[in-house]
């Protein structure tokens, strides 16, 4: 009879704790709140005209058109809450005690492999179709870098309507907003509006406050299309290559061999870098422009002020 009894017990204690892990996930994936922003399709002017300050025209020039169809874009950066529901760590520098909750603070310290995986892992937990095969085993041949560093074979696939992260056409779009002028902002920024470290974008603007940290998602006003953060906090990543010669500033990008109109480009088919964007709370404003385009190594993962959000198709393509 006892050996009865205590088979009962256990057996309760098992139900009852498969149900508080159940919870728990379920939890988890209510947490998440990613909000998706719908961006309709249109055409827009990419790249900084030269005569815009501080152009740089070896990153964002020749200016060209893009077409692009509809997506859906995170109204907010990926957070530190979110990032570690999914993947189950948080590797945030900015998560320290004395800067209290930082759940809500913009995920960073993230390689764009992890962005890919963080995708796909999404994809999963939402029933989605998952939209990049990842070949951890299989060097990448299109990856054109010299340096030491991990190299998967990450390849989109067609027809999927999974979480992916933007091309750099989609960003720059999503960033303007409709607007022309070197921010989404107007012709310059503050501090008021955005996370950087306060080097002002034009001689004469009002002194302003630098953080030294970024900041919860949300603590600014969104864009015209209702996004936060597309300038400042922390950088995004994209999917787009782009090629850096280590003898000179030249990018060899997309925008040099198709200066006409495109439709939903992709970037390069190879290179050594992938593209960040939208600037951070350590660069000045020049960098926090919807032209500026930096780029870094894919495997890198110790930039406290690199981060990333996601998009979905409209329709599976």
């Amino acid at each position: 009879m006892k050996k009865i009894a205590l088979f009962g017990i256990t057996l309760l204690l098992l139900v009852i704790l498969s149900g508080f892990f159940a919870c728990q996930t379920d939890a988890n994936i209510i947490l998440l709140d990613i909000e998706m922003v719908p961006i309709s399709g249109g055409t827009f002017f990419m790249g900084g005209p030269e005569a815009e300050a501080n152009n740089d025209i070896y990153r964002e020039s020749p200016q060209h058109w893009v077409k692009l169809t509809g997506f859906q874009m995170s109204k907010y950066l990926i957070t530190q809450a979110q990032y570690r529901a999914v993947m189950g760590k948080n590797p945030s520098f900015f998560q320290y005690k004395s800067l209290g909750n930082t759940d809500n603070f913009p995920v960073e310290q993230v390689s764009w492999y992890d962005a890919v995986e963080f995708c796909n892992r999404l994809s999963e937990l939402e029933g989605r179709t998952m939209a990049y095969n990842i070949f951890k085993d299989t060097r990448d041949s299109y990856n054109l870098s010299n340096e030491d560093g991990v190299k998967w074979t990450v390849k989109l696939r067609p027809g999927t309507n999974g979480y992916r992260l933007p091309t750099e056409a989609q960003w720059e779009y999503a960033c303007r907003a409709g607007t022309t002028t070197p921010f989404n902002t107007g012709a310059t920024i503050n501090t008021d509006q955005a996370n950087f470290n306060a080097v002002p974008y034009i001689d004469g603007d009002l002194p302003m406050v630098w953080l030294k940290r970024p900041t919860e998602v949300g603590s600014y006003l969104p864009n015209a299309w209702g996004l936060y953060d597309m300038h400042g906090n922390v950088y995004e990543w994209c999917w787009d290559w782009t090629f850096r010669s280590d003898k000179d500033d030249f990018y060899k990008n997309y925008y040099d061999i198709a200066p006409n109109m495109v439709e939903n480009p992709t970037g390069l088919d190879s290179g050594n870098r992938r593209i960040t964007r939208g600037g951070s709370w350590d660069h000045p404003a020049v960098r926090l422009r919807s032209a500026w385009r930096e780029r870094s190594g894919q495997w890198r993962k110790d930039y406290y002020d690199l981060g990333f959000r996601v998009v979905l198709p409209v329709n599976s393509w």
